[in-house]
């Protein structure tokens, strides 16, 4: 809700940088790389996959879907309200400049708050997987990871570049997006040949 304001400020925009997360179950993460008709957003096939206990730990927070129907968007005028205030600060150097805005309260809210519903003339979607984010660089050790998704056709390249980097113990695990669950998880427990019906 403060995306314009991140663009014209670079000292907001540090405080709404986050790194995103999804709990797209993974029987559905092959929809995370296919086509959307009439969407111009495209997702990669590469990912990591953490525990969302460790995520949690680290400070990632869930997202909150606020729904500007109209007639069922009353929450979103006071956030405006807030929203509107820190521009105030930002547009003023005399009233504390962006500097001041950056520490307004109302934006470490708003990395946090997706806009859903049908406004007057526009059309936004309800997602209903559950979405977490972290504000900042999200820091983790190589042994905190469980997955890494990346394209089949590039599991060699990777795992050649994971043993570079982690010269003793146990790899991640590398998995394809588009597998179905049955070999995702044949490739998670370690299973090379998953069986006859792999895809």
């Amino acid at each position: 809700m403060a995306a314009d304001l991140a663009q014209k400020h670079e000292v907001i925009a540090d405080t709404q940088r986050t790194v995103c997360f999804t709990e797209t179950p993974l029987e559905h993460a092959w929809m995370m790389c296919e086509k959307i008709p009439n969407r111009t957003m495209r997702f990669s096939g590469y990912g990591l996959a953490f525990t969302r206990t460790f995520a949690r730990r680290m400070g990632a927070n869930p997202v909150w879907y606020l729904d500007i129907t109209r007639g069922h968007n009353w929450l979103t005028v006071p956030i405006n309200n807030m929203v509107d205030e820190a521009r105030e600060l930002a547009c003023h150097p005399s009233k504390g400049g962006e500097d001041a805005a950056a520490q307004a309260d109302i934006l470490r809210l708003t990395p946090f708050i997706e806009q859903m519903g049908k406004p007057l003339g526009t059309r936004k979607e309800f997602w209903w997987e559950r979405e977490w984010r972290h504000v900042g660089d999200f820091h983790f050790h190589f042994a905190d990871l469980v997955v890494v998704f990346a394209p089949e056709e590039e599991h060699d390249e990777f795992e050649e570049y994971l043993r570079e980097l982690k010269k003793r113990g146990r790899l991640p695990r590398l998995v394809d997006a588009s597998w179905g669950l049955e070999r995702m998880i044949a490739a998670l427990a370690g299973v090379s040949e998953p069986g006859p019906f792999p895809e």
